[in-house]
């Protein structure tokens, strides 16, 4: 009860200095918590998104994959196979296949369309050129061999004719009869970033991929637009800012590798997996059925791989699409833009240290009524309360050493003294005598 009588009587003595402690206590949590904030936004600083627009002097096309369906030719592969098999995910494909007389390799390839049989005599490139393109060709299971145009110039016009302009062939003819067939025969055809190869699989990469079917007998005009992406590299959302980095060849490899694990061999449309390739039926079922599952997916695949720093995607718009009505087994492809103007997206991190003083400053004065002036009191008292002991040993030794000093300056004087005193007194004996 003491000790409650004399807190609560020196409270009534003096209830400001009360409130003024209880203040000075709230205000300080709050300084500390948002001090811990400031410093997590500098550790980890939040990224702001920023757009804009940009006309550009050339225009960046896109690479353009096209893929042909059906993929397969179905009498190659029965013949080949030696069974019915439309297409090699089925398992009578498998059940028959002469492993021992005929390489896996040979089978798709013999099975696929060629350049030949994709496109229509010379192709005309960009500013009509076919020198501006590069043509590559790659084979994928479900899809087939497809084929990828990449430019290798950039557009200094932006017109219909300074595009692509693609003449497409099929081995089936317009009106036939495709109530047999799983899809309507046509190309698939996917426009993305020329600096990624395509990927049949279900990657996050492939969100930037835009895709047109085209069916036989058609002319379609299909109109673009660009927006580039800028991101920021941060410690929870890693990016690669190599020219030659892939997302999607990262995250297909990656698929490709635990397919390589799992069946302990390979397809031929599995690219860069050091492993053999399956040579028994059994092992060739089970990597189809593997590779199905990845395939069918709805969730995007999960692998350790970065996304890119600066990212491409390409808007389509169709123009124009017609039936030609020419009985045919063509179709014609443009892809083009219409304007130089190109939609710009970037990350900027939205604080610094700037920010940062700042946000300290506005608190510790508006909070606590600090001020330059008042932190160096401050900062005097703690420099005092933590070097006070040996501040003041420092002093008491300079003191005891200029006592000792003082002390030794005063037997100096005396003993000069004495001896002027000793002096005087026998000048005034000499003196006596005289």
């Amino acid at each position: 009860m003491g000790y409650w009588s004399e807190l609560w009587a020196w409270i009534l003595r003096d209830p400001g200095k009360l409130i003024r402690y209880l203040v000075l206590f709230v205000c300080s949590i709050i300084v500390i918590v948002q001090l811990s904030d400031c410093f997590s936004k500098l550790y980890n600083p939040p990224i702001s998104t920023h757009s804009y627009f940009n006309l550009n002097d050339t225009m960046e096309m896109p690479a353009v994959t096209i893929c042909r369906d059906p993929p397969y030719k179905e009498d190659v592969l029965n013949n080949l196979s030696r069974g019915e098999c439309p297409h090699p995910k089925y398992v009578t494909c498998w059940n028959k296949y002469p492993f021992n007389e005929l390489e896996i390799d040979e089978f798709f390839k013999n099975s696929t369309f060629d350049f030949e049989e994709t496109f229509l005599g010379e192709q005309y490139g960009l500013d009509g050129l076919a020198e501006n393109l590069e043509i590559t060709s790659r084979l994928h299971f479900y899809l087939g061999r497809c084929f990828t145009l990449k430019p290798k110039v950039e557009l200094k016009r932006t017109t219909r004719t300074s595009g692509y302009s693609l003449m497409l062939t099929h081995h089936i003819n317009s009106g036939t009869n495709t109530d047999m067939m799983e899809e309507n025969p046509g190309w698939h055809i996917y426009i993305h970033d020329y600096r990624h190869n395509f990927t049949e699989l279900n990657v996050k990469g492939s969100a930037r991929t835009e895709y047109i079917f085209a069916e036989i007998d058609e002319d379609i005009e299909i109109k673009l637009q660009s927006q580039q992406f800028k991101n920021i590299e941060s410690r929870d959302a890693p990016c690669s800012s190599s020219i030659n980095y892939s997302d999607m060849e990262c995250a297909e490899l990656c698929v490709f590798q635990d397919l390589a694990t799992e069946s302990n061999c390979t397809g031929p449309w599995m690219n860069g997996v050091a492993q053999n390739p399956c040579n028994n039926s059994k092992s060739m079922r089970n990597l189809i059925k593997n590779y199905g599952v990845y395939y069918d997916s709805e969730e995007d695949i999960e692998c350790d791989c970065k996304r890119p720093c600066d990212a491409r995607i390409y808007s389509t718009f169709i123009q124009s699409r017609k039936t030609l009505h020419s009985g045919q087994r063509y179709t014609q492809i443009w892809v083009y833009y219409s304007t130089k103007l190109v939609t710009m997206i970037e990350e900027r991190l939205s604080y610094d240290t700037t920010q940062f003083i700042a946000d300290i400053g506005g608190s510790l004065g508006f909070l606590l009524g600090l001020s330059v002036l008042g932190l160096i009191g401050i900062l005097e008292h703690l420099t005092l309360f933590f070097c006070g002991g040996l501040i003041k040993k420092q002093l008491k030794h300079e003191k005891q050493l200029q006592d000792e000093a003082e002390r030794q300056s005063q037997r100096s004087d005396t003993t000069d003294t004495t001896l002027d005193m000793s002096t005087i007194s026998k000048d005034n004996e000499k003196c006596m005598k005289f």
